[in-house]
């Protein structure tokens, strides 16, 4: 199994935050594969352009790494409150997802590799390039989904919760982790984050990792 992210300079930070609290819940850390990108220094705000590239790249990443084994997708504005790896293995599904509230979301989930399963990432790589406008993966994973045969399990949103869900309606007790989603900026991710408590960017999670820079 590998644990997956990707990063560029400018939420590095924001990795090591997430790798950090993934360190001090007892997740294997060699598990977790890096990828780093060697350009796109500056953030990238939710719905532009710059967004669209850079979710694609995502979308490749993932792609190579569901060539090699059952994967973990994990988005850097993620916050772990224990090691859930157990629990999420054990649901079935080709895709094991997190619940984003209109669709299913892709900065949190477990891909199972097959054919369907990896014809999917195929083709919402294709989808997105096809497509003009402040577009990205989620918006491509859903759209493709439709037309698969391939099983999907939904994870629970008050264990698996999203921004919105956890900060703004307050449903936090059985919250195995966080997904800090539902705002526009890193910056604003940040520093919620660091108003409840949560961050933490120093070196000791990024530096017992895989790392890539491509």
């Amino acid at each position: 199994m590998r644990i997956v992210c990707m990063t560029n300079d400018a939420q590095l930070p924001m990795m090591k935050n997430m790798l950090n609290s993934a360190l001090k819940c007892g997740f294997p850390m060699h598990m977790f594969h890096c990828f780093i990108l060697s350009s796109d220094k500056e953030v990238a705000t939710y719905n532009t352009e710059q967004f669209k590239s850079i979710t694609t790249r995502k979308l490749e990443v993932i792609l190579l790494n569901m060539g090699m084994d059952i994967m973990l997708w994990v988005d850097n504005d993620i916050v772990f409150f224990e090691n859930c790896l157990k629990d999420i293995v054990s649901k079935s599904g080709s895709f094991v997802m997190q619940d984003d509230g209109w669709g299913y979301c892709t900065g949190f989930f477990l891909a199972r590799p097959g054919i369907f399963a990896n014809q999917i990432i195929q083709k919402s790589i294709s989808w997105l390039k096809q497509r003009q406008g402040a577009l990205n993966d989620q918006h491509a994973f859903n759209a493709v989904a439709k037309q698969s045969p391939v099983s999907i399990f939904k994870l629970s949103n008050e264990e698996y919760p999203n921004g919105e869900v956890y900060f703004e309606k307050k449903i936090q007790s059985k919250a195995r982790m966080v997904h800090s989603n539902y705002l526009m900026t890193t910056s604003e991710k940040v520093q919620r984050f660091k108003d409840h408590g949560m961050w933490d960017e120093s070196d000791a999670g990024f530096n017992v990792v895989n790392k890539y820079f491509i």
